[in-house]
């Protein structure tokens, strides 16, 4: 059996174990400790990256016994670190309570559309926010917020027949813990122009369905986030790029798509059903070869969940 899927195996048994025991009210675990002693897995990351390629048998008892101390050192601090109610990531710039319950409430934001756009770069940052794309608008850009901490901003710069639109949250976020202090942001893209889409948070999900848009090139980042994207057929060629720490990200494309899937991880898990894997480490569908109009998929991660299905 593979060193990797080992150690992704025992870090599923230690997530399930603390969740289970919970639940059953065995144990009251800090979920704060994960972020705080993130230098540890960065470590763990680092240490499997130098041996993944030795296939000596002390280089696997090696990563394996650095695994099972991390998960140990991670299980007695959280076990033993007291906690606050509830889990969430929370807007930090040192404001009291009563600033962030003046920031809290309901935002619109719009760019119009004209027949002049054709091409739009979309760059969307902030952290601690669910992200959800399902459904066109007659305008070019249209977010609905529902927010309890932080401010949100829409800046456009036009240069001929190309529109680019920052879609930022303001402020710095750091790790606390009440599960009803997170942002809901909902997304409207106008259908007719090619989109390029940059998407930068620390922690969030997003959930875009852009299977009725027009997708040039797409790049995610994020640190502890959670990514679900169902792809259209690609207008020539579409780019993705993935880079992401301790994430799980799931892509849907076409069944009639042509696309290739390349991975550089540490400590990732992998299911690509449908692709077969190439002399040179990379993923193909069965009709790659023939397609004129292809996706290019680019995953690198740290620790994380890396799908690719059809529809």
């Amino acid at each position: 059996m593979k060193t990797e899927k080992i150690i992704w195996g025992l870090i599923l048994v230690f997530l399930g174990g603390i969740l289970l025991f919970e639940n059953l009210d065995i144990i009251n675990f800090n979920w704060h400790v994960i972020f705080r002693f993130w230098p540890v897995v960065l470590i763990l990351i680092g240490a499997n990256l130098v041996f993944s390629r030795d296939e000596s048998q002390s280089s696997k008892i090696i990563l394996i016994v650095l695994t099972m101390l991390t998960i140990g050192f991670i299980t007695y601090k959280g076990i033993t670190t007291e906690s606050d109610n509830g889990f969430h990531w929370s807007h930090n710039n040192d404001d009291h309570d009563v600033d962030n319950e003046k920031r809290s409430g309901s935002d619109v934001f719009l760019e119009e559309y004209n027949d002049s756009i054709k091409n739009v770069v979309l760059n969307i940052s902030g952290g601690a926010t669910e992200f959800i794309l399902k459904d066109s608008t007659d305008n070019l850009f249209q977010a609905d917020v529902d927010k309890n901490f932080g401010n949100y901003s829409l800046l456009s710069k036009s240069n001929d027949s190309l529109r680019t639109l920052d879609f930022k949250m303001k402020g710095k976020t750091k790790w606390e813990f009440n599960k009803d202090d997170t942002n809901n942001a909902v997304l409207k893209l106008n259908n007719k122009p090619v989109w390029d889409v940059n998407l930068e948070m620390g922690a969030g999900t997003a959930n875009f369905d852009f299977s009725s848009f027009k997708i040039n090139k797409m790049s995610l980042r994020g640190g502890a986030a959670s990514f679900e994207i169902k792809l259209p057929a690609p207008v020539n060629t579409t780019t993705i790029s993935v880079e992401t720490g301790v994430s799980d990200i799931e892509f849907s494309i076409p069944r009639s798509a042509s696309c290739k899937i390349n991975v550089k991880s540490g400590l990732s898990s992998n299911d690509f059903d449908g692709f077969t894997k190439q002399a040179d480490g990379s993923y193909t569908s069965e009709n790659y070869k023939e397609a004129s109009k292809t996706i290019f998929i680019n995953f690198q991660g740290g620790m994380s969940n890396f799908e690719v299905k059809r529809y």
